[in-house]
């Protein structure tokens, strides 16, 4: 959820305290940073609220990290709205609240980020802080996809392969799961393991499925190690080496 802001060339403040968390030093990152937050500088508050979350060169304190997140996206930083909501989703360091996560998550996609639009799909999904609106989700979805998101492009391939707020579309199912697992999304790689091993949507190739499920068990997927296994019985030692063949060809692409 909470990744560090980098500095701009020009900030050279902000660029000694990056200097010192790269190295490990975290209470002097944190005492550069802290006046410039004081100041109003965004991205130091931003990352105060980081350090605060995770507990580097401080215990640990949620509520804290809400406190400098809430002063980082009232000064416009969309990150910090973001991670801001999540507590509130969490009630971790605030009270549980959907509908003030709703308001910064909306602040955030706003801006043009990407996971907040993708987090507001999550609730009008799951219904939280409102009726469930598989419609509503599902156009969240795909601005979030099209931004490039991997866990939104996966997602909507699900909303395409079950018709939930959509028409049911398997060619647009299997386009968006192979966009995330593009990416390196161990769930979209498990998803285009199946259909090739089954030929749904795609002409069945075993060889192809393995490598799918070769590479998202490699990250740990317990459903894509059962795919291999069973794969494993049905393929010739041939097979098997041309799999291993597309899987070390196969490199993530980055957004």
């Amino acid at each position: 959820m909470a990744l560090l802001l980098a500095p701009l060339p020009a900030h050279a403040d902000f660029a000694s305290g990056w200097d010192a968390y790269q190295r490990g030093d975290f209470a002097s990152a944190i005492a550069v940073w802290q006046p410039l937050a004081e100041q109003g500088d965004a991205r130091a508050t931003y990352n105060l609220g980081v350090m605060y979350d995770e507990g580097r060169g401080v215990a640990a304190d949620h509520a804290a990290a809400a406190d400098w997140w809430q002063k980082a996206a009232e000064a416009g930083n969309a990150d910090a709205a973001h991670n801001l909501a999540n507590l509130y989703i969490a009630g971790d360091g605030v009270a549980q609240d959907y509908a003030a996560a709703r308001r910064w998550l909306a602040i955030a996609s706003a801006k043009g980020l990407a996971s907040a639009t993708y987090t507001l799909g999550k609730l009008d999904e799951y219904g939280l802080g409102g009726d469930k609106d598989p419609a509503a989700a599902a156009k969240l979805y795909r601005v979030a996809a099209e931004q490039g998101l991997a866990a939104a492009q996966y997602n909507l391939g699900k909303v395409y392969r079950d018709g939930t707020g959509v028409a049911r579309d398997e060619a647009a199912a299997i386009r968006w799961f192979r966009a995330a697992a593009m990416q390196g999304y161990a769930k979209a790689e498990t998803r285009l393991a199946i259909r090739y091993a089954h030929g749904e949507g795609v002409p069945q190739d075993l060889v192809e499925a393995m490598k799918w499920a070769k590479l998202a068990a490699r990250q740990g997927d317990v459903e894509a190690d059962q795919i291999r296994h069973d794969l494993s019985a049905k393929l010739t030692p041939a097979d098997m080496t041309e799999s291993e063949r597309r899987v070390d060809a196969f490199h993530a692409t980055a957004h």
